[in-house]
């Protein structure tokens, strides 16, 4: 994001991680036994991005998540799986737990 020298590419990369972070978290795990990837969507949202959405936003575990929010809520969610296996979204107050197959495509219901 700077154009002039010197280039400091770990800030580039830096400051993207960073908002990649403030919609998507997935270095938890439940500690239930079974060591499940968590997904928290928009855990750190800015006030000044009341609206917005993001797609193929990557996780671990092998999940991607398409987001949209409106009024600092999320409105919708869908959750792709790259491999077989469980995960937990944790979203507006919300825990659900996810069972996917490779491929998978799943949208997750925003009940209040």
């Amino acid at each position: 994001l700077d154009a002039h020298p010197p280039f400091q590419i770990d800030g580039n990369f830096g400051v993207t991680a960073g908002i990649a972070e403030m919609l998507l978290q997935s270095h938890r795990k439940e500690q239930n036994g079974e060591g499940l990837v968590v997904l928290d969507i928009l855990p750190a949202l800015p006030a000044a991005w009341p609206e917005g959405k993001v797609t193929g936003l990557r996780a671990r575990g092998g999940f991607a998540v398409d987001i949209a929010w409106q009024k600092g809520r999320l409105t919708s969610l869908v959750v792709h799986a790259a491999q077989k296996g469980p995960c937990i979204v944790r979203t507006n107050g919300r825990t659900q737990q996810l069972d996917l197959r490779a491929g998978d495509e799943r949208q997750v219901e925003m009940d209040d």
